[in-house]
């Protein structure tokens, strides 16, 4: 039997009982004659009238405001969450609204402390360069006493032509290789400094999404559902409308979850799978200033036949030295 019914079966017997509570006390002033400023003078009359307006008061209700309130705790969660589907859902569009938003202020927040950081970088490269220049006015010195005694053995039967293009490859690969080594630093600091920014600003969004409050009872609801499910526990008989509940939220999971990893991968190839335009032109606009920095550099070192410095210096590593000295 439904609630509904009881309840309309409760109030017909209560019903009768109003009845014979009102006739009996009628019939009980007829039969002594007396008015109602008598009666009122009757205890037992007063009793039998308070009851009466007590009943019809308290049955006086509408019967359907009965239908608010559920057999137990279980049936109102039930009831709750099929409400409040389309509110889910809507609050997943709102949120979701307001992440493309929070995502507009995150990426400028990061192209300025980019464009800060490059400014930062033109001031190191300015000492970059001074350092170098200085570090090889003599080529020889910065060269590995190593490789002097091996690789440059036989230079010391060199002609001039032969130092002409050793100087344009090997060494010229001494000088830019510090080049080489800073950018690279540089860059691979930009690429994971940024790829780590992201990465931390995207995961502490989503968690805030899965931390609300009623997330969590619906998803700590439903994963236990699953596993009664899994190990047999529950009734072969399944209530049809609980699984389509169940269904409904695996399903809208399932939905947002789709959504989400699809704007983050239009987002991962700005932040990860792509390389900053502005850095680019950068670090080539920087390159061919220090190539333009090493020709000017070479051709000096030709010019003065800067060779026989490192000729003199090759001897005194490779040559025997005379112990009668």
């Amino acid at each position: 039997m439904t609630v509904t019914k009881i309840i309309h079966y409760c109030n017909s017997k209560l019903s009768l009982l109003q009845y014979f509570t009102i006739r009996n006390m009628r019939q009980a002033m007829s039969s002594n004659g007396r008015t109602l400023s008598v009666v009122s003078s009757s205890p037992s009359t007063v009793i039998i009238l308070s009851l009466a307006i007590l009943i019809n008061k308290v049955f006086s209700a509408p019967v359907t405001q009965t239908n608010h309130y559920p057999l137990n705790s279980l049936e109102y969660l039930h009831g709750a969450r099929e409400k409040t589907e389309e509110w889910k859902e809507n609050r997943w569009n709102n949120w979701f609204q307001q992440l493309e938003e929070e995502w507009i202020e995150f990426n400028d927040t990061l192209e300025n402390e980019k464009e800060e950081w490059i400014r930062g970088n033109e001031k190191e490269w300015d000492n970059l360069l001074t350092e170098i220049e200085k570090k090889w006015i003599h080529l020889s010195r910065n060269i590995d006493s190593e490789y002097k005694r091996t690789a440059l053995a036989e230079s010391l039967t060199w002609n001039e032509t032969m130092w002409r293009v050793w100087i344009n490859t090997e060494g010229r690969d001494f000088i830019e290789k510090e080049w080489r080594q800073w950018i690279t630093n540089k860059e691979s600091y930009l690429y994971s400094w940024v790829s780590r920014e992201w990465v931390q600003w995207k995961d502490e969004k989503i968690q805030e999404w899965k931390n609300n409050k009623w997330k969590l009872d619906e998803n700590e609801y439903w994963e236990k559902y699953e596993k009664k499910m899994k190990s047999g526990k529950l009734s072969k008989f399944l209530n049809l409308k609980e699984k389509e509940k169940w269904l409904k939220w695996k399903d809208r999971n399932r939905r947002e979850k789709e959504q989400w990893l699809n704007w983050v991968q239009t987002k991962d190839d700005i932040y990860i799978n792509s390389k900053w335009e502005k850095w680019k032109k950068w670090k080539n606009y920087k390159r061919n200033l220090f190539y333009k920095w090493v020709d000017a550099y070479v051709n000096k070192w030709i010019q003065e036949k800067q060779w026989y410095v490192l000729v003199n210096e090759v001897k005194e590593l490779t040559l025997p030295k005379d112990d009668s000295m």
